[in-house]
């Protein structure tokens, strides 16, 4: 992929994280600031330069030592910054969730893009068609699940009349789970519906293995296998079926399970031809502290895993002590995801002081919109300050725009600005 076009960044008084005096500045103005000084204010997200880049190097490596082409989801932290991070260590494309985002980092120079999910937005549809047309060396893939939602495509690019076909993926989904096909052989009639249109070209299958449902375990890593297995399946059934010009891809992988996308997918198809498997991981770049972490640990009870390290920590203060065992500390649902679990405590830094010490005793049990509740027998103060880890970077990565990035020492190196 070409490299992107990241904007600069200007820090407004309104940026979470930043003193009201940086408003102004660009990051040149700021790096080499102790964004754990007296003058950030909390609450804080930062964004560890060290574990981000061991985390791009980890995956770049796993990639290539498995055979796989990586479209990393950034739809995690819609950040350019990152995203070109991703390019420069051997990202194929970029994966996208919606329209706009599509829009978002295709107006930033991407010139590989897959769309993650079906396309049936009459004004989308129009608007992408015409950037195919427009520039030649620009790809962009979407997934179908079904003859209707192929239907609209056709309809919608043979009313713009457009030149270049839209390359379409085959998408396998969970009995129960949301967008795919229900089984191999609806996903066949929808490879057949594709491959008749003029319109469309039909360019792999793919789906998402994180939705198979089931508690953290063996039998879930069975049927994760077994969906896997039936991907694989269907694109051989599909290329026996159809005699599909270029190059066909087959993609999966969310960060739960690369190391068994790998496993089942990374392999040499029985037909003999050349497949791009494509693994969309997201999370991967920054991972957590607890949500995807369990993931690491029950895969590591059957494989190999690849080393991913929290890079993301939360820095709030100690607003109240109104109760033995209680404190109130200054984040909330504003600003840190908790589908996946409440964050939980890293480091702790004393009222006045500097010095990083141990977390205290206790954990994050309620939270509201601006205020968590720490609960457990410790020697908290007004003014403490607690770092923690997040659970699931998808849903805190948007609620914040811009994002020190420090190094060891916490001193800012960088900024990631985000497009949500």
């Amino acid at each position: 992929m070409r490299p992107l076009r990241v904007p600069d960044v200007v820090i407004a008084r309104h940026h979470k994280g930043f003193p009201p005096s940086t408003a102004g500045s660009r990051v040149d103005d700021l790096r080499g600031r102790e964004v754990l000084g007296a003058d950030f204010p909390t609450p804080l997200l930062v964004l560890r330069q060290p574990e981000l880049d061991h985390n791009l190097a980890a995956m770049q490596q796993f990639c290539e030592q498995h055979a796989l082409s990586l479209s990393p989801h950034v739809k995690t932290t819609m950040s350019p910054e990152i995203a070109q991070a991703q390019i420069e260590h051997g990202a194929w494309a970029l994966t996208l969730a919606t329209p706009t985002q599509l829009a978002a980092f295709r107006g930033l120079g991407a010139d590989r893009l897959l769309l993650a999910n079906e396309l049936c937005d009459p004004a989308a549809i129009e608007w992408l068609s015409g950037e195919l047309d427009e520039d030649p060396a620009f790809t962009c893939y979407c997934y179908a699940d079904s003859i209707e939602g192929v239907e609209v495509l056709e309809k919608e690019l043979a009313r713009a009349s457009r030149t270049r076909p839209l390359s379409v993926i085959v998408e396998l989904g969970v009995p129960g789970g949301r967008t795919g096909a229900r089984g191999a052989g609806a996903a066949l009639a929808v490879a057949e519906r594709v491959v008749a249109s003029s319109h469309l070209e039909l360019a792999g299958v793919g789906g998402f293995e994180g939705v198979v449902p089931g508690s953290l375990g063996a039998r879930l890593l069975g049927d994760v296998r077994a969906w896997l297995r039936e991907l694989a399946g269907l694109a051989d059934r599909v290329l026996a079926r159809h005699d599909v010009a270029g190059e066909f891809v087959v993609t999966a992988g969310g960060t739960q399970y690369p190391e068994l996308v790998a496993a089942e997918l990374s392999r040499s198809w029985r037909n003999g031809r050349a497949i791009r498997v494509v693994l969309r991981s997201g999370c991967y770049v920054t991972h957590d502290a607890l949500g995807y972490e369990q993931y690491r640990r029950l895969l590591a009870t059957e494989y190999a895993v690849m080393p991913l390290r929290s890079s993301l920590e939360l820095w709030a203060r100690v607003l109240s002590t109104p109760e033995p065992n209680l404190a109130i500390v200054d984040f909330g649902k504003r600003d840190t995801g908790m589908d996946s679990g409440f964050p939980v405590p890293l480091h702790r830094i004393r009222s006045g002081g500097t010095s990083l010490e141990a977390p205290p005793p206790g954990e994050v049990v309620a939270m509201n919109d601006q205020h968590a509740y720490f609960r457990g027998e410790n020697d908290l103060a007004v003014g403490d300050r607690i770092g923690f880890g997040i659970s699931h970077p998808c849903t805190t990565w948007d609620k914040w725009r811009v994002v020190p990035i420090v190094d060891e020492r916490y001193v800012l190196t960088g900024v990631a600005q985000t497009l949500f």
